[in-house]
């Protein structure tokens, strides 16, 4: 009986392990683009859209289930912005040094995790109920930068950890964001990974985990240019990744993608 129990807890852990069978998982051919500044463009021909949050409309994520694309929401879990509808909702003490850029952006202290499971669970209920597929959560690394806070990998594991376990709960494919670093110790836990400029930083091998696991690699270089277009297309065919090249502001605008 014993070794029964312990070949039913092995299943579990290998099927936690895999991702939820139950949910939409992206795939590594599915066309990928991601617009965070409105107007949207929604009748461009790709299979995973990723959209804001606030900004995107239940009306708008219907239009494009309609012609078969999956959505991903995407969820600033690790930024404080004073804009966002509940920013009054974080506590005073978790807001750290301003973003690099944004002035009216702050670190969070993710050590605070109590005091922010409410909030971002708020967010996570939201994506679910507008119909999003899946969730994106932006700037989990802030172990990594200058946040005002004195935070740790061990922390950062955490917080990421918890995040995903949400966002499986309900049902949402869960997406890593940068983070290249912890990608080995994270990649059981998340269903795919986005990078912002991982090949100009020549640090896009970090996210091979992912592919050796059977999991999307999508990746968004900010350059128009056409060499270096090319050059990093080639990369990314060698790494089997899919590529896009997008303005920084993220707008509906898609500068290529690689074939």
């Amino acid at each position: 009986m014993l070794g029964r129990a312990i070949s039913v807890l092995a299943l579990l852990g290998w099927l936690l392990s895999v991702g939820p069978a139950w949910a939409w998982l992206p795939k590594q051919d599915e066309r990928f683009d991601v617009q965070f500044v409105t107007p949207f463009n929604l009748v461009r021909g790709v299979d995973v859209v990723e959209l804001d949050l606030f900004e995107s409309t239940a009306d708008q994520l219907e239009a494009l289930k309609a012609r078969g694309a999956r959505t991903v929401c995407y969820i600033n879990a690790g930024i404080w912005e004073n804009w966002r509808a509940d920013a009054r909702d974080y506590p005073p003490t978790a807001l750290g040094r301003n973003y690099s850029g944004w002035p009216n952006a702050r670190w969070l202290d993710i050590r605070a995790l109590d005091q922010l499971k409410p909030i971002l669970r708020k967010r996570l209920e939201l994506c679910r109920s507008k119909g999003f597929d899946g969730v994106d959560f932006g700037n989990v690394d802030g172990y990594a930068n200058r946040t005002g806070f004195a935070l740790d990998a061990k922390a950062q594991l955490a917080f990421n950890r918890w995040l995903a376990a949400e966002a499986r709960e309900r049902k949402l494919a869960v997406g890593l964001k940068n983070s290249l670093e912890l990608v080995p110790d994270l990649v059981d836990a998340f269903d795919f990974a986005i990078a912002e400029s991982c090949f100009s930083q020549g640090r896009c091998e970090a996210l091979l985990p992912f592919r050796k696991a059977g999991k999307a690699v999508y990746v968004i270089e900010y350059t128009n240019q056409r060499r270096k277009m090319e050059r990093h297309c080639a990369e990314a065919k060698d790494l089997g990744f899919q590529l896009i090249f997008k303005t920084k502001s993220l707008n509906g605008k898609l500068h290529g993608r690689c074939s």
